[in-house]
């Protein structure tokens, strides 16, 4: 039975405003304060009261302030605010009476059980805007589930993950901008002019605040465009992907597939969830920081993979591996899961349930390494390109590894021609001597990672991964982690945060052609015409160009807002003089230009802007007058 939520914040300061109601009878305002605001550190409980809490009430509330008491104790803090969030609310929330009687219940207790405890309870049943800093250390953020008499219940499963989280967020580290002479700065000594993008990437990574108070700008975005849209028949952070979103969605897949394929990656398939019982995973929990979903089969706990690593090590530890096929590289596209802070959900840009290109390379050696890593990072700025989003880069390494490599790490960077972040650690916290990242930077002015590969030094041992050198030896190769593009879900947020941010500088937003669901919208002028754009629409098919055409009875101009509103990128106008002149009216959106064509023409330039990509049908209907509308303001 699910019951109370908490989320548990320790912030630098914590400030909101009431902006509107959001129920009809909200706690009246002579009661709270309406705009608060405080530079003092503090312990910030969202709390959402539900249902099932109500019958037990009194044992959840003694739950739910030992729980409070205990955070407030392990981090030392004094300073407490109450912020009813019904956004944490797993199954039906409590009727806006029982919910407020509750939380005056708990802010009350608190107070009679600790009177230099310093409390300021939010006002419950208004919209507001806040402001959250959240401090970053090992004990910052904890996520709970109060229950009645059985107790409490927290999401994490074991210690041992706790351990690796806190082991991430208090490991020393020092960040610079490395240039492409190789000099390295201090970030905040560098002199950012001219690379805008690069200081806000820097200043988002330095203030490691990862929690939301607004939702993305591309979250509207994706809805309006029909790619994909919420789904409250599951847990908040997963998704439901539309037809438009799919064929998106698999064709990034398929592109990356290709590469890795290409590239000489074996490509498999694992399982989705795997025991807590598996020593091997036991250990790698202990080194991987992140949250895992519980799943039980029979009497059994197994946790949902949030990477396919799993898979592919026991894969590569039950195989018989000679140093004659190394370097070895497997390959899958894995869906994967990762429980997430609720208040770090936001949109494609962090959720709960992705999918993830994810590629392991078993090597002899850092030299082999340094090969791999080489060629892999050099796919992965091809795949950059490919969907044509702008990227800045973040290389992070200990400073050992650094000193020995500086004059390989510059040659790297020296492809992209432009500066990037250097993180360096004291020393090496986790089970990588060396990773890069590429990543957006979105219209929040936060960041994302997108591509990444890194340099395993410890897994090998762990799984028990060995090959057999020259001599008959049995040798721990090392291992290489390698997304060439980051997460499905994450590459359609950044192309569509990217092309918002060259929006508001004028230009129009577009997919890239090869991803765009429909690459051409085909508009009759009327229903005279709609035989003739069947026979246009046929041609471009043989070509597999996805097509669609607009055969509702509107007039021209509502047409071409429809298909502006859909970022369609080139469309067709057939009437008339199109058909008694062998030629089309051409509007493209990628230079705004309207052309009269021949079919030709247009095929020409749709296969020159697309060759080497893949391809995929269209999976909705033709005809526009057909298609359901799931989530687009119409």
């Amino acid at each position: 039975m699910i019951n109370m939520q908490l989320l548990l914040v320790h912030s630098h300061g914590f400030d909101w405003k009431v902006t509107d109601k959001a129920i009809g009878k909200p706690e009246s305002s002579k009661n709270v304060k309406m705009e608060y605001s405080t530079s003092d550190s503090t312990l910030v409980v969202f709390i959402s009261v539900e249902t099932n809490d109500i019958p037990d009430i009194s044992n959840v509330i003694t739950n739910a302030n030992d729980e409070i008491n205990s955070a407030l104790n392990d981090i030392g803090e004094t300073n407490l605010i109450l912020y009813p969030w019904v956004h944490l609310a797993k199954t039906q929330p409590a009727k806006p009476d029982a919910a407020l009687s509750t939380l005056k219940k708990i802010e009350s207790s608190l107070r009679s059980i600790n009177i230099d405890l310093n409390i300021v309870r939010a006002p419950f049943g208004y919209y507001k805007s806040f402001t959250l800093n959240c401090k970053g250390h090992a004990l910052a953020e904890r996520s709970k589930e109060i229950l009645g008499q059985s107790g409490m219940k927290t999401p994490e499963k074991t210690s041992e993950v706790t351990k690796a989280i806190a082991a991430e967020q208090t490991t020393r580290s020092t960040f610079y901008v490395l240039s492409l002479d190789g000099k390295i700065e201090p970030f905040d000594k560098f002199n950012f002019k001219g690379q805008k993008e690069l200081e806000l990437f820097v200043k988002y990574e330095t203030a490691k605040d990862r929690t939301v108070s607004t939702p993305p700008l591309h979250v509207d975005v994706m809805k309006n465009l029909e790619l994909v849209d919420y789904e409250d028949g599951s847990d908040a952070g997963n998704f439901r992907i539309l037809p438009r979103g799919y064929i998106i969605k698999r064709l990034i897949e398929d592109h990356v597939n290709n590469m890795a394929a290409q590239y000489g990656a074996m490509i498999v398939e694992t399982p989705l969830m795997y025991s807590y019982d598996h020593e091997s995973l036991k250990k790698y929990l202990e080194r991987f920081p992140a949250r895992q979903y519980v799943v039980k089969s029979g009497n059994k706990d197994y946790f949902l993979r949030f990477a396919a690593c799993f898979g592919q090590f026991l894969t590569m530890s039950d195989a018989i591996i000679s140093y004659r096929q190394l370097p070895l590289k497997i390959f899958e596209m894995a869906k994967s899961f990762r429980r997430e802070q609720r208040g770090e959900l936001a949109g494609l840009r962090r959720l709960r349930a992705f999918t993830m290109p994810d590629l392991h390379t078993a090597v002899t050696g850092i030299q082999m390494a340094r090969k791999e890593f080489d060629e892999q990072f050099r796919l992965s700025y091809k795949y950059m390109n490919d969907i044509e989003v702008n990227i800045e880069t973040a290389f992070r390494m200990t400073t050992e590894f650094f000193e020995e490599n500086k004059e390989w790490v510059v040659s790297l960077v020296k492809l992209l021609n432009k500066p990037i972040l250097l993180e360096l650690f004291e020393t090496r916290y986790a089970y990588f001597i060396l990773k890069f990242e590429f990543n957006v930077v979105d219209t929040q002015k936060k960041a994302a990672a997108l591509s990444t590969v890194q340099i395993d030094v410890e897994n090998s041992e762990r799984f028990d991964i060995k090959y057999t050198d020259s001599n008959g030896k049995e040798i721990y190769p090392l291992l290489m982690h390698c997304s060439l593009s980051g997460s499905t879900e994450r590459v359609i947020y950044g192309i569509i945060e990217d092309q918002l941010k060259r929006s508001h500088k004028g230009s129009k937003p577009q997919f890239p052609l090869w991803l765009s669901p429909a690459q051409v919208r085909i508009l009759p002028v009327s229903e005279d015409y709609l035989e003739f754009t069947q026979t246009l629409a046929e041609e471009l098919e043989q070509k597999n160009i996805r097509v669609e055409i607009d055969d509702r009875d509107l007039s021209l101009g509502k047409k071409i807002r429809a298909a502006e509103k859909l970022w369609s990128p080139i469309i067709i106008v057939a009437g008339e003089k199109e058909q008694n002149e062998g030629k089309v009216s051409v509007r493209y959106r990628f230079n705004n230009s309207q052309e009269f064509q021949t079919l030709k023409e247009v095929i020409k330039f749709i296969q020159d802007q697309t060759k080497d990509k893949p391809t995929y049908f269209r999976v909705f209907p033709k005809l526009v007058s057909q298609q359901p509308i799931f989530s687009r303001i119409v």
